[in-house]
Order: C-alpha cells, then sequence, then structure tokens
C-alpha cells in the first residue's frame, strides 16, 4: 500500500514551507539566557564570586570575633546603622563586575574572529546588544546579592531578625540595580569604543572606580557638589538605611577653612544612575551598530 499523494501538489512533492518569524523579544531571550549561561561558567563569575565571599566571609568573621556588645555599641545599637555601614563598598563590587563582564562585551565582536560568526547571524545588534546587557545585569546582580546576603545575615545575628529594616534592605537592593544598570552602561559604550577587550575591562575600572573617586575628591575640596559623578550617585545605596544621614558636612580645617562633605540623597542618586543609562546606553548601541569586525 502506498502514501497518498499530497493534496493539490504532484506526487512526491511538498508545499512551500511556511517558516515561522522569531521576534527581536524571542531573539533576546535566547541571546540572554546562552549569555548568562556562558558568563557562569567563566572564572571572572567565580574568581569575583569568590573574592566577594572572602571579603563579607572575613568582615563576619571579625566582627563576631569582636562580640555582639562591642558592635552594637559601635553600630549605635541599629541595625539600618549595621547594614549602612556594611553596604558603602557595594560600588566597589559593581563596578568591578561591570568591567568583567561587560567591558569587553561587545569589543570581542571588533577585535576577535568571535564577529564573523556572530554578526552574520540573523539577529539584528541591538537584540545582541540588550542581550548581552541584560545577562550581564543578572550575574552582577547575583554577585552582589551575595555580598547583601552576608550583611543580612551579620545584621540578624547581632540585632535579631525582628528588628532589620526589611523593607529599606529591599530599597537597597533595588538601588543596586539601578546602579549596576547604570554602571554597565558606561562599560558597555567603553566595549564598543575601544576595540581591545583587555582595555575595555581596564579603562572601566580606572573610569568608574579609580577616575571617578578622585575626581569626586578635587571637587568637593573645591566646595561644589559633585553630581555628576556615578561613585557619587552610589552612594544612595547605603544612605537609604542611614539614620542619621546628612547631605552636606563642613569640617572646620582651621581659621576661615573648611573642607565640605557631600553625600548623595537617595532621589539625587536615582536621578543621576538614571541619566548615565540615558544617556551611554543608547550611544553603546550606537557606535555597536556602526563598528565593522577586523579581529
Amino acid at each position: 500500500m502506498t502514501d497518498a499523494p499530497t493534496v493539490g501538489f504532484p506526487e512526491g512533492e511538498l508545499g512551500p514551507v511556511v517558516r515561522q518569524t522569531v521576534t527581536d523579544f524571542e531573539q533576546w531571550v535566547f541571546v540572554t539566557f546562552h549569555q548568562l549561561s556562558h558568563y557562569v561558567r567563566t572564572n571572572r563569575f567565580y574568581g569575583l564570586l569568590a573574592f566577594v565571599v572572602l571579603i563579607a566571609g572575613l568582615t563576619l568573621a571579625f566582627e563576631v570575633d569582636a562580640g555582639i556588645a562591642t558592635v552594637r555599641v559601635q553600630q549605635l545599637f541599629r541595625p539600618s546603622e549595621y547594614l549602612s555601614n556594611y553596604l558603602v563598598y557595594t560600588g566597589l563590587f559593581v563596578v568591578l563586575s561591570a568591567a568583567f563582564f561587560g567591558g569587553d562585551a561587545l569589543s570581542v565582536d571588533f577585535s576577535t574572529g568571535t564577529g564573523y560568526y556572530m554578526l552574520v547571524l540573523p539577529i539584528r545588534r541591538p537584540v545582541l546588544l540588550a542581550g548581552r546587557y541584560a545577562a550581564a545585569a543578572l550575574v552582577t546582580m547575583a554577585i552582589v546579592g551575595v555580598y547583601y546576603v552576608f550583611g543580612t545575615v551579620g545584621a540578624v545575628y547581632f540585632f535579631g531578625a525582628g528588628s532589620i529594616p526589611w523593607t529599606l534592605l529591599e530599597a537597597s537592593y533595588a538601588i543596586a540595580a539601578v546602579f549596576t544598570l547604570a554602571a554597565l552602561s558606561v562599560a558597555f559604550c567603553i566595549s564598543a569604543f575601544v576595540r581591545s577587550p583587555a582595555a575595555g575591562v581596564l579603562v572601566t575600572v580606572l573610569a568608574l572606580y579609580v577616575g571617578f573617586a578622585t575626581l569626586q575628591g578635587t571637587i568637593e575640596l573645591a566646595g561644589f557638589e559633585p553630581w555628576f559623578s556615578l561613585s557619587y550617585a552610589g552612594g544612595a545605596m547605603a544612605a537609604v538605611l542611614d539614620t542619621d544621614f546628612v547631605h552636606l558636612q563642613t569640617v572646620p580645617l582651621g581659621e576661615d577653612q573648611y573642607y565640605t562633605i557631600w553625600s548623595a540623597t537617595v532621589s539625587e542618586g536615582l536621578e543621576i544612575m538614571a541619566g548615565y543609562v540615558a544617556v551611554f546606553l543608547p550611544l553603546s548601541a550606537y557606535l555597536y551598530q556602526r563598528k565593522e569586525s577586523t579581529g
């Protein structure tokens, strides 16, 4: 018994194959998932994660060794003060993550053979960028989340779970997410501009951490608010938990001389971060779209 011929077409022939169109969103999900899978298998991820665990673990161990009473006195008997002081260094881990996962995220397509395989795929470059950007943000927040977990464990140990300001802690983590997006926007822009992946990582660290910190101190010494600094805006992650927050402090240095120390408010910090995302992310897409692979 033979198979019946296809209706409407000669025997043994099939009709035209109808291909389902893959949307940009589906491509974005695909790129994000595979880029994230790549990130979590790299030595960069494990190395940075080990570094965060080491620093946070040693900090907690020394505090436990000092004793509950000593820590409570030092932190003014307030868990919010403890968490605020602990989270001051969160920006450093965000910057390092942004450099490791964003500093060369786009330059690899132009300086190595990767571009000959990636850029010929039927995926628009903005979709590729968005997928890598989302994956870098997720892996960065995972590393930052580990640091937050250690801080939360310490606060519960020294002050009890019932006294923890959980809402403010969640707000701080949300601000850290916005700061991550801002830092990655700068990192991706540098990566799209610099062809060397190693140079992209180095320039990102120098710009986001060394450069901003140095310039911020210089501007403050001159008596001006460093409202343009991303590192200054990052202080909002700790400021939201600081019950004794002061926006401006004046430190006397001598006769008719003083030094001003500025601290970004939560709303101000978020506005600065949003500004960096709004400027540098579209610029990254523009540079990435115009470049050609020469690796």
